[in-house]
């Protein structure tokens, strides 16, 4: 290859199907760009006389006026995607601004010379068109996600009216969208008319309804969702009908059981029954639920009753506000984790499904045990102290790469999970690992956890992978830096991203700390350790990929610091908290939290602690 020839063009849909040599010949249009992170690309507005060819890191577009600050991201691009061809071909303006959101490489085209390259291989406007095409079905499938409301039947037996009626309104205060509780006074045919026009609104509308399987048969094709409350026998026994007469659609009756007799009679439901079990509740003493749901009132005590978390959850469920947080790897970093965590419990939310990768895992199924912030980072605080944290990472290269700490981990693991399993989670946890053997990625949701968490920290050169079931198992740094999809597989409609591995590293920390000399390692400079920082700068665009898979992506900014800094704990808090609460307005927009004792809203604002209250 000369000097001043281009490299191969990398993968990419505009090009498919051109030969090696009219690649090249693409190739020797463009020239070869660099933008750092933050920088604009081309903004909306403006000419659109050039297109750009990413080869590296990630952009993204930005709707709205030329001003980057006041700009919503619509999409993000990378490796292999185009920016501006449709403008090159049309002439019109721009109607977005590009950023590079990490610092971005890119082949950049005159629009002039690729209007010559299209004339010469047709092939590039047709698939230019399918792109196009396949942009716009997915742009009307957000749209239609985020804007467009959603019809629910919400159905249950006379004793569960109340218990309904109460769920409504908790549903109402859930959502940051309109939900209304339409009262079917009108025909079937009127009532499901005037959902439609409601749903064009914006709005999330709730149909109540009675178990009759005449009735539910027809909702299941008229409605977006039927939900049904099972809390008897004679409950069950109705539902369990729609078996009879079931025309093997794929639409399903999502069924929550509440207590020990419909959890039993639930079990004499065919397996072709329409129906789908999304919870199980016990009852509740109608006496012991809070009053102070509005327009909702007391439930009689002839009623069956849940327990108000459960209201709240079904409420989430309702209204597609249930929440995952997905928590990222980064060693001694993982207390951001905490202090975001703080940031959510202040502000009042529930996290209802979790995952993580490494620290993140462990942080992650703390929090599935149970454990608010406080214990978490009382917990963490505990097994990663000086002497634990010294014997941990007393590493060896050589041989297996194994640790002599991995005995220590071990007990650690165990001690601080109490030896539970995924079984005894209060919500579920998805631990991800990356499976050699299979060479996947590889989240765990069952088992022992203290075993998970070994696999989920079997850093490369400082613990051996884990062995299970006779695959190999390593950190999930590896390939899914932050596990946003697991959340989404488990169930949740919204996720929050917290991520380690951010681009942006501020120069000195804004606390201006002074480091305890006797506690700062004594070396940084060994083999271990730049394998692991060149492994960590490997990660940075995959984490953010994964990360903005979330609908809330937090990414603290930390000052100089290690992966095994365990002594900076209070820092690496801080740093989560301030990006949290950066964060908490978009997450306040799509979920409103609900006070787990009044049941009315919470819009508490969480604060950032003084500087003088953190100690090293």
């Amino acid at each position: 290859m000369s000097p001043h020839a281009m490299p191969p063009l990398p993968p990419s849909a505009l090009f498919a199907g051109l030969v090696d040599a009219e690649l090249s010949a693409v190739a020797e249009q463009m020239r070869p760009r660099e933008f750092a992170a933050g920088e604009q690309i081309c903004a909306a507005g403006e000419t659109s006389d050039r297109l750009w060819l990413i080869t590296g890191g990630l952009v993204h577009i930005l709707a709205g006026h030329a001003d980057a600050a006041a700009g919503e991201v619509v999409a993000r691009q990378r490796k292999g995607d185009v920016v501006g061809a449709q403008g090159a071909v049309t002439g019109e303006p721009r109607t977005a601004t590009v950023l590079a959101a990490l610092p971005t490489s890119a082949l950049e085209l005159d629009g002039e010379r690729f209007l010559d390259l299209a004339q010469r291989y047709p092939a590039i406007l047709v698939n230019l068109i399918r792109i196009q095409s396949e942009r716009l079905v997915i742009a009307n499938a957000r749209r239609v996600e985020h804007e467009r409301g959603e019809t629910v039947a919400l159905l249950s037996g006379p004793a569960l009216a109340a218990t309904a009626t109460r769920v409504a309104e908790l549903a109402k205060r859930a959502s940051p969208r309109p939900v209304i509780w339409l009262d079917r006074r009108l025909s079937f045919a009127g009532t499901l008319t005037t959902a439609d026009d409601l749903t064009d609104e914006h709005a999330t509308v709730l149909l109540p309804g009675e178990l009759d399987p005449e009735t539910m048969g027809l909702l299941l094709d008229e409605v977006d969702r039927v939900v049904a409350l099972v809390g008897s026998a004679r409950d069950a026994e109705r539902l369990g009908a729609l078996a009879r007469g079931s025309n093997g659609g794929s639409a399903q009756v999502e069924v929550v059981l509440i207590g020990e007799e419909a959890v039993a009679a639930s079990r004499a439901w065919p397996a072709s029954a329409p129906i789908r079990v999304v919870r199980t509740c016990p009852q509740a003493d109608p006496a012991a639920i809070p009053t102070a749901v509005n327009g909702a009132g007391p439930i009689p005590p002839n009623s069956i009753a849940m327990p108000f978390a459960e209201e709240a959850w079904l409420a989430r469920h309702l209204t597609r506000t249930k929440l995952g947080l997905a928590l990222g790897a980064g060693g001694a970093k993982g207390y951001a984790h905490v202090g975001a965590l703080q940031v959510l419990e202040e502000a009042g939310y529930v996290v209802d499904y979790v995952s993580g990768s490494s620290i993140g895992a462990i942080v992650g199924a703390y929090l599935a045990l149970g454990r608010d912030a406080a214990e978490i980072d009382a917990t963490l605080r505990s097994a990663f102290d000086a002497d634990n944290v010294g014997e941990l990472f007393k590493t060896s290269m050589g041989g297996s790469g194994g640790s002599s700490g991995l005995e220590a981990m071990t007990k650690l693991m165990r001690q601080s999970t109490a030896e539970r399993s995924f079984a005894d989670t209060l919500i579920p946890l998805a631990v991800m690992t990356v499976d050699l053997t299979d060479r996947a990625p590889a989240p765990l949701r069952e088992g022992p956890l203290w075993e998970a968490l070994l696999a989920a920290t079997a850093l490369a050169g400082v613990f051996p992978p884990y062995e299970r079931g006779g695959h190999r198992l390593v950190d999930g740094l590896a390939l899914v830096p932050v596990p946003t999809g697991a959340v989404f597989d488990d169930g949740a409609d919204l996720a929050v991203s917290v991520n380690l591995n951010g681009a942006e590293v501020l120069a000195e920390w804004p606390e201006q700390p002074e480091l305890p000399p006797a506690r700062e390692r004594k070396s940084r400079g060994g083999m271990l350790d730049t394998l692991l920082e060149v492994m960590d700068l490997s990660q940075l665009e995959t984490s953010a990929r994964h990360a903005e898979l979330a609908d809330v992506t937090i990414t603290p900014r930390f000052g100089p610091a290690h992966w095994r800094d365990f002594h900076l704990a209070d820092l690496f808090l801080a740093a989560g908290r301030r990006a949290a609460l950066e964060e908490l307005p978009a997450l306040q927009a799509l979920s409103t939290p609900v006070d787990p004792k009044t049941g009315t809203p919470t819009n508490l604002k969480p604060t950032t602690p003084k500087a003088d209250t953190l100690s090293i």
